[in-house]
């Protein structure tokens, strides 16, 4: 192979990949969309209800139980999406802690462009014995944490329902004392 053709071989390799890593650096990022029908899993009772244009979830207060919550999530964006963690949006609610966003069979979360899969998000119910009868906390959205053509990515997922639970009365705290839980 002559020098001139090696030399011209290597440009558009080059090209290729410069162009290849333009578009890559360019993609938009992934984009995921939350929707019903939705399962509830870990309480003894819930109910929902809507207020304005938001749908609420209320469950009832199980002392360090596990809150599953189930639905369809939908990759709206370019590529195959790879769900590697969950996290709450802001501080994180004090009965509600967001812990793994998984499939139902407890693996992994893989939505290829345009599909849908069912999840279920686990959430601790905790610390009642931190805050008065009646309080409540709240999860209106997570931030899902993902790969995509070898990138990490973090999106913002509205949830189909605002999940909502309420500060348990005493007997249904056990671990709250006089002295931990404020008046109210």
């Amino acid at each position: 192979m002559s020098r001139l053709v090696r030399t011209a071989l290597a440009a558009a390799v080059a090209l290729v990949l410069a162009l290849g890593a333009t578009a890559w650096a360019l993609a938009p990022a992934p984009h995921l969309l939350a929707a019903g029908p939705v399962s509830v899993e870990g309480t003894e009772a819930s109910g929902s209800f809507t207020m304005g244009s938001t749908t609420v979830r209320q469950v009832r207060y199980a002392d360090r139980g596990t809150l599953r919550y189930g639905f369809r999530l939908t990759n709206e964006g370019p590529g195959t999406a790879t769900v590697v963690g969950v996290r709450a949006v802001g501080p994180e609610a004090t009965l509600l802690r967001v812990r793994t966003l998984h499939a139902p069979d407890g693996g992994e979360v893989e939505l290829s462009p345009g599909s849908t899969e069912d999840v279920v998000l686990d959430v601790l119910m905790t610390d009642c014995e931190r805050l008065s009868a009646r309080a409540a906390s709240q999860v209106a959205a997570v931030d899902v944490e993902l790969t995509r053509w070898g990138r990490s990515h973090v999106v913002r997922v509205e949830l189909p329902e605002q999940l909502r639970t309420g500060s348990a009365r005493e007997m249904f705290c056990p671990r709250a004392t006089a002295d931990s839980r404020p008046p109210g």
